[in-house]
């Protein structure tokens, strides 16, 4: 037990690094973004639906027929492509996102109006203020 002691401390006392996410859609990049920033697109979910099933007849009874066919030819891949889309979706909802972009670090600093990395960073350590 007593060998672990400095470990523990060790861990303890290591540098923290602030979690990154940049929630912006596909017509806005994240800029400055690093392989540790997570970047999540909001408009995903409807970009897959429509590459995956495309327009849908206005009459409902055919629409709805062309859905669940949708549904039966959609691969595993692809399914997990929607969900991963939507829980993206449902993280800025969870986080209170009131627009976008915005830039959060560790789950609770929000910059909105950016998606660069570096510029949100400085507003955040400015305290808001650029």
């Amino acid at each position: 037990m007593k060998a672990l002691l400095p470990l523990v401390l060790m861990l303890l006392a290591s540098p923290t690094f602030a979690a990154i996410t940049v929630f912006t859609t596909a017509n806005h990049p994240a800029i400055n973004a690093d392989s540790e920033t997570r970047v999540i697109f909001l408009d995903a979910p409807d970009r897959l639906q429509n590459a995956m099933f495309g327009q849908f007849s206005s009459d409902p009874s055919s629409a709805e027929k062309e859905a669940k066919s949708g549904l039966q030819r959609m691969s595993i891949e692809q399914q997990q492509q929607i969900v991963e889309a939507w829980q993206g979706v449902i993280a800025a909802w969870k986080l209170g996102i009131e627009k976008y972009p915005a830039v959060v670090f560790d789950d609770v600093d929000v910059v909105y109006g950016t998606t660069d990395v570096d510029i949100a960073s400085n507003i955040r350590t400015q305290g808001g203020h650029q």
